[in-house]
């Protein structure tokens, strides 16, 4: 059976929260920052696992994991996002609440970029998401 987590694109008015969600669903990935010091357990991923993109405060996107947490050297052009889980595709929809997610959480702290959650929350949250057509 699949786990399922909720990935952080970013803090709300940090300033950079944009540019990693464009880097997410260009680079096919979820994307964490060398500099984040409350990963959660990101490295529990694995292949076949659901992942809930969280942007500012809610939940925008769904996409399954093709593979663990990868490493990348660190270059001018990652600008030290270099902790990458790839997803198959991301599936888009309608911007949905995140309310919930304290009550579901099975593993990681309130704080942390990665929340492994319940499947009924996570596929709650993946019905409501939808799709884009």
């Amino acid at each position: 059976m699949p786990g399922y987590y909720v990935c952080s694109i970013g803090r709300p008015g940090e300033g950079y929260d944009d540019e990693n969600l464009r880097r997410c669903l260009m680079d096919r990935g979820f994307r964490l920052h060398k500099g984040c010091a409350q990963r959660g357990p990101i490295a529990d991923i694995q292949s076949g696992d659901l992942l809930i993109l969280k942007y500012q405060d809610g939940f925008i996107a769904y996409g399954r994991a093709t593979a663990q947490v990868e490493e990348e050297a660190e270059t001018v052009t990652n600008g030290g996002w270099i902790f990458k889980v790839p997803v198959a595709l991301w599936i888009t929809g309608k911007k949905i609440s995140k309310y919930g997610i304290q009550d579901a959480q099975i593993s990681g702290a309130p704080f942390d970029a990665v929340k492994e959650v319940s499947r009924t929350f996570a596929l709650e949250k993946i019905e409501e998401i939808g799709f884009p057509f």
